[in-house]
């Protein structure tokens, strides 16, 4: 597995974002999406959960960015709209009868011969741990997976597989948490009940720091083509 900063990095090494149009599908708080516009990319942020969508929101505006609400299987954005379309960390969390639509409707907006760039957590490492006390994803994520090897019938070709870790830092164990509740507020309920195992796991899992604790994200990247 190759190390690197962070998914900017991943992103950055698939496609120059100069003059690109570029569609986040799951783009959470919006820092991929202000990421590839800072790039020189005009970015689409598509968000389905409305407690992220509305930190973006908050956020400064800035030029090349806008936000969208909508789900992964139903974007509202014409054909051959984009010439990257990026799914981070996101394509498990659409339901799993939906997952292939989503690649579909990827591969519709998609620009002939324009990249998919799907980025997916392994069922590892000591952020999983961490996740794990509040909901175990190991079977969504393998659902995502088996998602992407049926990506050919939707008109998606494999381009490339690699693996990567990545170091994630929080302050303390409620900035980890938030970070997840970010992602889907349905877990803010169930932590509650879990704040003292999970206040527990955090030091005992992460990696002091000068500013913090570390914990790993182990990650594959895919590259699937458009075939139009």
């Amino acid at each position: 597995m190759q190390k690197v900063e962070s998914m900017f990095d991943i992103v950055g090494g698939v496609m120059s974002m100069p003059g690109k149009t570029v569609v986040d599908v799951g783009s959470g708080t919006g820092r991929l999406a202000r990421w590839c516009a800072r790039q020189g990319a005009r970015a689409v942020g598509v968000e389905y959960f409305s407690r992220p969508l509305v930190k973006s929101k908050e956020r400064p505006s800035e030029p090349g960015v806008q936000y969208i609400q909508a789900q992964g299987e139903l974007l509202p954005l014409g054909r051959d709209f984009a010439d990257l379309v990026i799914f981070a960390f996101s394509l498990h969390h659409i339901p799993q009868p939906f997952m292939l639509k989503a690649l579909r409707e990827a591969q519709r907006v998609l620009k002939p011969k324009a990249l998919l760039v799907v980025l997916e957590p392994l069922a590892e490492g000591s952020g999983f741990e961490m996740l794990r006390i509040i909901e175990d994803e190991t079977e969504i994520r393998r659902q995502a997976y088996e998602a992407l090897y049926h990506a050919e019938q939707v008109g998606l070709s494999p381009v490339a597989e690699k693996f990567f870790v990545i170091d994630h830092l929080y302050g303390d164990d409620r900035k980890m948490a938030n970070s997840f509740i970010d992602v889907d507020s349905r877990r803010e309920e169930k932590l509650k009940s879990l704040r003292k195992e999970f206040k527990e796991r955090f030091y005992e899992l992460g990696v002091p720091s000068e500013r913090g604790y570390v914990f790993e994200t182990r990650l594959r990247l895919d590259v699937l083509r458009n075939v139009k």
